[in-house]
């Protein structure tokens, strides 16, 4: 039986959540990519991919949109503290609240929308990593568009 979660499990589960969404934003999409379990699935309103090659060539598609990875940035995506729960040493669950924040049409940064991350979390040797990511919209502003795949 597996061992419970521990302080450095829990530091270790935030800090994969801070380098997935600082890869997001930079347009890094190997490293994005690479915090997901090499059968990792990400699932958004528009659609599931399943492993970390279509995942990359998801982020590297967002990417050569324009809006991540822009400089300077016209987007950022901020997190809440994550709840973790029914953890052990080996796997976890946690949800942890979005904003996304954009231009507005007058070049204001607003808030465009809010999400909630629903995370399967597994540690694969010594690593923890995504095993699946589902990205719930939760409100947004009514002139702004959802992100074009996801967050």
């Amino acid at each position: 039986m597996p061992n419970a979660m521990t302080p450095q499990d829990r530091l270790e589960v935030m800090e994969l959540m801070t380098r997935y969404q600082m890869a997001e934003d930079a347009g890094d999409a190997e490293a994005y990519a690479r915090t997901f379990a090499p059968d990792g699935v990400a699932e958004w309103a528009n659609g599931i991919r399943r492993g970390r090659d279509e995942i990359r060539r998801w982020m590297e598609d967002f990417v050569r949109g324009g809006v991540m990875g822009a400089d300077p940035a016209r987007m950022r995506h901020f997190l809440s503290m994550p709840y973790i729960y029914e953890g052990d040493s080996t796997r976890c669950k946690a949800r942890t609240y979005l904003v996304i924040f954009t231009y507005d049409d007058e070049g204001e940064v607003v808030a465009n929308s809010l999400w909630t991350y629903i995370d399967d979390i597994v540690k694969v040797d010594g690593e923890w990593l995504f095993e699946r990511r589902y990205m719930r919209q939760d409100m947004r502003r009514r002139t702004a568009q959802p992100p074009a795949g996801g967050g």
